[in-house]
C-alpha cells in the first residue's frame, strides 16, 4: 500500500467502524474510548463526516445526529437493508389482534413525553411511568370518542382507530398472574412490554430507583419521535396531551432530567 493511500484507507476504516457502532443502539460513547473519539471526530472534522455519511448512505441509513453521550444516531431508509420490519417486533406484538394496541401505546408514549415542538428540540431525558401512560391512553380514548360525536350521534371513526380504542378499553389495567406478577394481557403489562422493548433498542432505560414501573426516555428516542412529528396521528394525540396538561396544571413542571 502506498504512503498516499494509507491515510485515506484508514479514514474509511474508521468511518465504517463508527457506522457499525451506530448500528448497535445500546452501545454508548461513555466508557468506550474508541467510540467517543470517533464521534468527536465526526463532530469536528468535515472531511471525516463526509466519509461517514457516504458509508451510511451506501448502507441505506440516514445520519440523524452525532451526540457526545448518545453516539451516532441513524435511521433506516424505507425499504433499505436496516428498515424496520414487523418480524423485528417480539412475537407477542406481531399478533394482528394486538398490533393496533401496541401501536397506540407507542404513539401515546411519544406524545405524552413530547407534546410540543420545544420538547422535541430540548436535549432532556424524560421520565415516564407505566401508570401515567395508561391513564393518558384512557383519557385519549375518551376525548377522541367525544370528538367523534355530533348532534346526530356517534360518527364512524376510522376502522383501525376504533378497533384500537375498543381493544385497549377492554383491557383490565391491573390484572395479575397467579404468582402476583403484572399480567402481560393487562393494559399496564402491554405498556411495560413496549417500554421494555424500547430499552432493548437503546431508546430508554429502566429507572428502578424511582419504582418498578418507571422509565427514562433517552435523547435517541426523542430524535426518532422528531422524525415522525409531522404525521397527522401524532399531531392529533399531542393536541389532546397539551389540552390535558392545560386542564390539570396551567404551569406544569416537565418530568425531565438534565
Amino acid at each position: 500500500m502506498s504512503t498516499t493511500t494509507a491515510p485515506r484507507t484508514q479514514q474509511i476504516s474508521d468511518a465504517a467502524r463508527l457506522v457499525r457502532y451506530a448500528c448497535q443502539p445500546r452501545r454508548k460513547p461513555l466508557g468506550d474510548a474508541d467510540y467517543h473519539e470517533l464521534v468527536e471526530r465526526y463532530r469536528s472534522s468535515p472531511a471525516f463526516r463526509e466519509v461517514v455519511d457516504a458509508i451510511a448512505e451506501g448502507m441505506t441509513l440516514n445520519v440523524i445526529t452525532a451526540h457526545s453521550e448518545e453516539g451516532l444516531r441513524v435511521s433506516a431508509v424505507t425499504g433499505g437493508l436496516f428498515a424496520f420490519k414487523l418480524a423485528d417486533l417480539p412475537a407477542k406484538m406481531r399478533d394482528p389482534k394486538d398490533r393496533l394496541v401496541y401501536g397506540l401505546i407507542h404513539v401515546a408514549i411519544a406524545a405524552h413525553a413530547y407534546p410540543t415542538a420545544a420538547d422535541l428540540e430540548e436535549e432532556t431525558i424524560k421520565r415516564v411511568s407505566v401508570k401515567e401512560i395508561d391513564a393518558f391512553v384512557r383519557h385519549l380514548i375518551h376525548r377522541l370518542r367525544e370528538e367523534a360525536e355530533d348532534d346526530a350521534g356517534l360518527l364512524p371513526a376510522a376502522a383501525a382507530a376504533q378497533a384500537a380504542w375498543n381493544a385497549y378499553d377492554a383491557l383490565s389495567p391491573h390484572r395479575l398472574t397467579k404468582t402476583g406478577q403484572l399480567a402481560a394481557s393487562s393494559s399496564l403489562g402491554r405498556i411495560k412490554a413496549v417500554l421494555d422493548w424500547l430499552v432493548g433498542q437503546g431508546y430508554a432505560q429502566q429507572a428502578r430507583a424511582l419504582g418498578p414501573l418507571e422509565y427514562r426516555l433517552l435523547n435517541s428516542f426523542r430524535l426518532q419521535v422528531a422524525g415522525a412529528a409531522a404525521l397527522p396521528a401524532f399531531q392529533k394525540i399531542t393536541d389532546v396531551r397539551r389540552q390535558q396538561i392545560a386542564d390539570t396544571d396551567p404551569h406544569p413542571a416537565a418530568a425531565e432530567e438534565n
